[in-house]
């Protein structure tokens, strides 16, 4: 007889996932945001001693969960299933920030808090955590950017943790396509937008799962028809997204271009950012800069300024709500913008366990959530010209795993996922999605394990140099640098061996520093 816990387990698939492995005779813990007193099942299969209510939207439901493990005397657990999941149905400019925020957390926040909180549990059995993603991360989801991005950040999150937790505890992926459940509704669809009924039932795919489960495959999309989208997502893209931007509601914005052109960089004051601030500067752009760093800002806007180039910079925290309310009103200035650049960043190294929770929600803050809400914000308040061109810095992380930075390329996924869908939905301007490796800058001696070969990584100036270049000719996605792109070959086409090469040149150099 197996532990398990299900979240999300009241409804859906993660209630059928309960009943089936409660037939066998399982021992069950229950997680659901209902009060107990609410549910009813046709089985007794809720009790006050399997069920846990906690609403895994708030931030101190790892605790609640851990509290309830702790006063029940469960001192491990054979099997973790992140089930627990919610959606939003609609244009990326009309969701608010605290949808935004509220899909983040459910989706990706909460699995990863309670991953950490619960890996004492789950080494003590030697356990297993299998994370519920979907078949959606392969595509351009223009009218569910947001919850598409989610499952890829947390493919990207669980493609590294399992690299990290090798012989500890076995990590799992696996993606469902579309199901027969409530959540449909719950977002706003009708029937007419998308018929539900003609999907395969929870009953059907939560067997499935568990089939998948006991396989012990560590990556796998259930269904024929998912497989092969998921194949066309991920080979044919050139081929299949612009079949679906033509389907696919558009963004507009009717702010008329400006002269010169305004050119909108996050984390303009250092490294990456600062070399593609002066780029911009010398083609002729007016630079906004963004930083949190006043001290570089000012130096930065000096030099640009002796060189000739027109730059203003705003000042404040991206990295939450409040510092974006501060931020938004001075962009106000500024707008509208030809073209933005999310290059801000920020991240922390360690393995997954011994780095502080708080720490890694600020990485996923900073490189995700902000260039969500900011992009929400700008189409919002109209402040993009007609034709704006995005540019959004991923990382060769996409292609090669970060085992001991498992969060930074959750974020890194998840961002290149929200570029692509935005642009399906963007046909009026562009969207380049940048995924650097190695470059030189303090940021990178910072968080690398290893600077000895600190001589090898790429300028930010030769990186600034290739961005400018691929968003003037209009690319959708680059990899700068020969090395990179052989790296990203690899990994597109090897993934296992691509990962075992980067568990040695950086997990296994870490030996338990957290940076």
């Amino acid at each position: 007889m197996a532990t398990i816990l299900i979240t999300g387990a009241t409804d859906g698939i993660g209630l059928a996932m309960a009943r089936q492995y409660g037939n066998v005779g399982h021992r069950l813990i229950l997680v659901g945001r209902r009060p107990f007193h609410t549910l009813t099942d046709p089985l007794p299969l809720f009790t006050k001693q399997n069920y846990c209510q906690a609403d895994l939207a708030q931030p101190t439901a790892n605790d609640t969960v851990a509290n309830w493990l702790q006063s029940q005397q469960i001192e491990s657990l054979d099997l973790l299933i992140h089930n627990a999941g919610t959606g939003y149905f609609g244009s990326l400019a009309a969701q608010t920030l605290d949808q935004i925020d509220e899909l983040l957390t459910v989706n990706l926040h909460s699995p990863i808090a309670l991953t950490h909180k619960l890996f004492p549990w789950l080494y003590r059995a030697q356990g297993r955590v299998v994370f519920v993603s979907s078949v959606a991360t392969a595509v351009p989801t223009p009218e569910y950017a947001v919850y598409g991005a989610s499952k890829a950040a947390l493919e990207g999150f669980v493609r590294s943790l399992r690299v990290e937790w090798q012989g500890k505890v076995t990590v799992q992926t696996i993606s469902p396509g579309a199901t027969r459940t409530g959540m449909h509704q719950k977002i706003g669809l009708t029937q007419a937008q998308m018929n539900w009924e003609k999907f395969p039932s929870a009953e059907t795919v939560a067997s499935k799962i568990i089939r998948t489960i006991d396989s012990k495959r560590p990556s796998a999309t259930i269904g024929f028809g998912n497989k092969l989208l998921r194949f066309v997502g991920r080979n044919g893209r050139f081929l299949l997204d612009p079949v679906l931007q033509k389907s696919a509601p558009q963004l507009n914005s009717q702010a008329q271009p400006k002269t010169p052109p305004t050119c909108l960089i996050t984390g303009a004051a250092d490294g990456i950012g600062r070399a593609l601030a002066f780029r911009y500067a010398q083609a002729g752009y007016h630079i906004v800069g963004l930083d949190i760093d006043e001290k570089k800002a000012a130096q930065t806007h000096t030099e640009i300024e002796a060189l000739g180039g027109n730059v203003n910079f705003v000042i404040g925290d991206l990295g939450n709500r409040a510092g974006l309310a501060a931020i938004l009103p001075q962009l106000a200035t500024f707008a509208p913008f030809n073209y933005v650049v999310h290059n801000a960043g920020i991240s922390t190294v360690g393995r997954f366990e011994t780095v502080p929770l708080e720490k890694q929600q600020a990485v996923l803050h900073l490189n995700l959530h902000a260039p969500l809400w900011l992009t929400a914000e700008l189409f919002k308040r109209n402040w993009l010209t007609a034709n704006a061109s995005f540019v959004f810095l991923s990382s060769l992380s996409y292609f090669a795993s970060y085992p001991g930075a498992a969060v930074y390329a959750a974020s890194k996924d998840g961002l290149a996922n929200y570029a692509r869908s935005l642009q399906a939905a963007w046909q009026d301007g562009r969207c380049l999605t940048v995924f650097p490796g190695p470059t030189r800058t303090a940021h990178a001696r910072r968080y690398s394990p290893d600077n000895s070969r600190e001589d090898g990584r790429m300028p930010p100036e030769t990186l600034a140099e290739a961005i400018f270049h691929a968003e003037q000719a209009g690319k959708s996605r680059l990899i700068p640098g020969t090395q990179n792109k052989v790296m990203g070959l690899a990994g597109h086409l090897f993934p296992n061996l691509l990962e075992l090469g980067m568990k040695k040149m950086i997990l296994e150099k870490l030996d338990g520093e957290v940076i």
